[in-house]
């Protein structure tokens, strides 16, 4: 599996986008949450679409996913997801429990891994609006539970088949007490909408 090649500047831009979206993230989920949240990007990489559940540990992984469908000057889908325990001690945080204390996923724990995949959607949107000029909106948040590879062969089937990359982004939320919670979020672009952000971006 080979990530696809792209330069150094264009991969400085998609972390300065992740940057700028992770601190606007941390800051609102430190206020919801009454705890001290930090956002860290690890690694980036810039996939085939049809190699992100080999990237993300297999199509046969369990996940729990947030989706956005995404209109304006470029079409895309964007998930956040997170494994069963992860989004449990997710869950904990973001409703001020002890972690740990949340066993199984509720309505409850669902409404805030929604209200979580809706702040950082937002924060990556709003950065990419930012540094871009790319007019550009979303939708509000949907919830899933399956397989990684039905997740996302569902979500490919409302995009264009010619639809080539997928961003993928590692994040680490680090909170108080040495809590470091992983997930991954996925940015699913129409052909050519990539490439249109980096050059927007590039061009200011």
């Amino acid at each position: 599996m080979a990530e696809i090649e792209f330069n150094q500047m264009q991969l400085d831009i998609l972390r300065e986008i992740c940057t700028v979206a992770g601190g606007s993230a941390a800051t609102s989920l430190s206020i919801m949450s009454e705890r001290k949240i930090d956002i860290t990007v690890p690694n980036i990489m810039v996939e085939a679409v049809e190699n992100v559940p080999m990237a993300l540990d297999g199509e046969e992984k369990v996940v729990n996913a947030v989706y956005l469908s995404i209109s304006g000057q470029i079409s895309a889908s964007i998930f956040l997801i997170l494994d069963g325990l992860e989004s449990l001690r997710m869950v904990d945080i973001l409703t001020r429990k002890e972690l740990g204390q949340s066993r199984e996923l509720d309505e409850m724990g669902i409404s805030a891994l929604k209200e979580l995949g809706n702040i950082m959607g937002g924060s990556y949107l709003t950065a990419i609006v930012k540094m871009s000029r790319i007019r550009i909106t979303h939708s509000i948040p949907g919830f899933a539970s399956d397989m990684l590879g039905a997740l996302l062969d569902e979500m490919l089937a409302q995009l264009s088949l010619k639809t080539k990359y997928a961003v993928i982004v590692e994040n680490e939320f680090r909170a108080e007490d040495d809590i470091c919670i992983k997930g991954h979020f996925v940015l699913i672009l129409e052909p050519g909408d990539l490439e249109l952000i980096l050059e927007q971006v590039m061009s200011r």
